[in-house]
């Protein structure tokens, strides 16, 4: 069955909607590891760590190898992973054998997104925007979804056993995709033609700008999954709210997060990509200031809606601005802007989480303030889209 080339982008979603279920799924679980498994807080930001960094470092040696050759069959096999490693958490006791679990999600992730990034932009169009950013919303609707279905699957199991309801979606969506493997293959293969007569029509790479650009991601990152790892806790442990509402807190972000990813690349279409990266970054930062002083749970779960997009309405331009800064090499710019940046913020988490254990958890919101500035003044360096190179193929 082909579909219609501009359905693809939804394809692409519906897949990193799949992808990203298992990652989004992680900061409701959390909680639930803390009070029944008696994980420390910096054990679970070691979690985190597995999900976001071991898979993520090795994205730009995947998006490298996806620009010399398409392999539609590994964002498929991607998926699947995703939703083998996540599913067997809650049946393990073992805190290796769980980091070893998040870490296979990690990796499955790992090889969809710079194939799944590359294919995104061949299916987009002109509208580069647009198109990104309905791939990236599929990822921020992971986030969201991925949290009420694993908190549904905890309860109707009566515990931790109900993560197994997260390799549902990702099989179902896995087989799919292996339906499709021709048709996207055909895509790829023209995308590629288009880009070598693009490269000799003249056009080039960027990387100084690139690199600057990647710069303001790894700081995002640290903010997203900073975020998502310990607002949960802060609202669990500081705020003193249950185990599932402050699981469901992961969901309040990522759905506010998904609806500011569609508006961010409509806004970058029409506007510019980093005007509106610095506009959502400078909006950022009294958000998140709001929420690390107040005590009052209504106002600081209000805020975290504008705090959520206003962060995200820089996603999908990053990657699509990344895109455009090296378009002779998209599966690495995917695998970078998308996967290695993102890992830096798994790195620094358990370092956050040594903090959280030594001096509290409103100290690492306040770290979280210092870092929004710092990215949002970054972002002023960062020089706008260069014009696009268009070869007689």
């Amino acid at each position: 069955m082909k579909l219609k080339k501009s359905a693809y982008s939804y394809v692409m979603m519906f897949g990193h909607l799949c992808a990203d279920l298992g990652g989004g799924a992680l900061p409701a679980i959390l909680p639930f590891l803390i009070s029944q498994k008696g994980i420390s807080y910096a054990a679970a930001a070691g979690l985190t760590f597995a999900l976001s960094s071991i898979g993520s470092a090795v994205q730009p040696l995947f998006g490298s190898m996806a620009d010399k050759t398409s392999r539609p069959w590994l964002m498929s096999l991607g998926i699947f992973m995703a939703g083998c490693g996540i599913s067997m958490l809650g049946f393990l006791d073992n805190y290796w054998a769980m980091f070893i679990a998040v870490a296979f999600t990690g990796i499955g992730s790992a090889l969809f997104h710079p194939d799944g990034g590359r294919m995104a932009n061949y299916v987009a169009g002109e509208k580069k925007g647009k198109g990104i950013s309905l791939f990236s919303v599929g990822g921020n609707m992971g986030g969201a979804i991925g949290p009420m279905l694993v908190v549904f699957g905890m309860t109707i199991m009566g515990g931790l056993h109900g993560t197994a309801i997260l390799a549902i979606p990702a099989f179902a969506m896995a087989a799919f995709m292996v339906t499709q493997h021709g048709n996207l293959a055909e895509f790829a293969a023209e995308g590629n033609k288009a880009t070598k007569a693009a490269i000799a029509a003249g056009q080039k790479d960027d990387w100084k700008s690139f690199y600057k650009l990647t710069g303001v991601v790894f700081l995002r990152s640290v903010l997203t999954v900073g975020m998502s790892t310990f607002i949960p806790m802060y609202w669990m442990n500081v705020l003193m709210q249950s185990e599932a509402r402050s699981g469901s807190v992961t969901t309040i972000l990522s759905l506010s997060g998904a609806i500011a990813t569609l508006i961010g690349g409509n806004l970058a279409d029409r506007y510019g990509f980093n005007k509106t990266i610095k506009a959502g970054l400078t909006l950022l930062i009294p958000c998140l200031a709001v929420i690390t002083i107040s005590r009052s749970v209504v106002l600081s779960t209000i805020m975290l809606i504008p705090a959520s997009m206003f962060l995200n309405f820089a996603f999908s331009p990053s990657v699509a601005l990344g895109q455009k800064f090296v378009p002779n090499h998209l599966g690495l710019a995917s695998g970078i802007t998308m996967g290695l940046a993102y890992s830096f913020g798994g790195i620094v988490s358990p370092l956050l989480g040594k903090i959280a254990d030594m001096s509290g958890l409103p100290t690492v919101m306040w770290i979280l303030v210092a870092i929004s500035v710092v990215a949002c003044a970054a972002s002023f360096f960062v020089p706008d889209a260069p014009p696009e190179v268009h070869g007689e193929m």
